[in-house]
């Protein structure tokens, strides 16, 4: 089998394993459509921001999906798909680290129950529910964390992204 019939994307560092590369690029995208599911009920500072991580995990699912099929039956084709996805899954993942910063920013200046009556838990001669806070400040929160994860995940396909499209950059260039 001569390299110039299949060709193979090129290790970068001692012990870059494109297929593991390629799980671990898949399961990032994943997560980013499953995190996608609890937004799609929560209010957000953006009208259907749910949409980003959706289609932006599906894309980064594609990347993978093209590595890994590289990896196992190698062609120019598939490797030129796969250099497309990456670089168009890299971008998408760069528009998407600016968003996800930018909500990060703004939910956390948005002032929530200010104007709610209170009630005093002297008026109940219960544990009083009202004590531990408001269910939009419990929700905000919930979306915070659920951004914060979006955009750890988002940095970490960015960087696989980044990987693999030098490493199939480099081996169109070769062949």
């Amino acid at each position: 089998m001569s390299s110039a019939a299949e060709p193979r994307s090129h290790f970068l560092p001692a012990g870059f394993d494109h297929e593991a590369a390629a799980v671990v690029t898949i399961l990032l995208g994943l997560f980013q459509v499953l995190l996608s599911v609890p937004l799609a009920y929560a209010e957000q500072t953006l009208p259907k921001f749910f949409l980003l991580p959706l289609f932006l995990g599906i894309l980064i699912m594609t990347g993978g999906s093209f590595t890994f099929a590289n990896e196992r039956n190698a062609s120019r084709q598939l490797l030129r798909g796969c250099a497309c996805s990456h670089l168009v899954g890299l971008l998408g993942t760069l528009l998407a680290f600016c968003l996800y910063c930018y909500t990060l920013n703004a939910v956390s200046h948005v002032d929530h129950c200010e104007s709610s009556p209170t009630v005093s838990e002297n008026s109940y001669g219960y544990r009083n529910v009202m004590t531990f806070g408001c269910p939009e400040k419990w929700l905000a929160a919930f979306c915070w964390s659920v951004t914060l994860l979006l955009l750890l995940y988002d940095t970490g396909a960015a960087v696989m992204h980044s990987l693999l499209t030098v490493s199939a950059l480099k081996a169109l260039k070769t062949d």
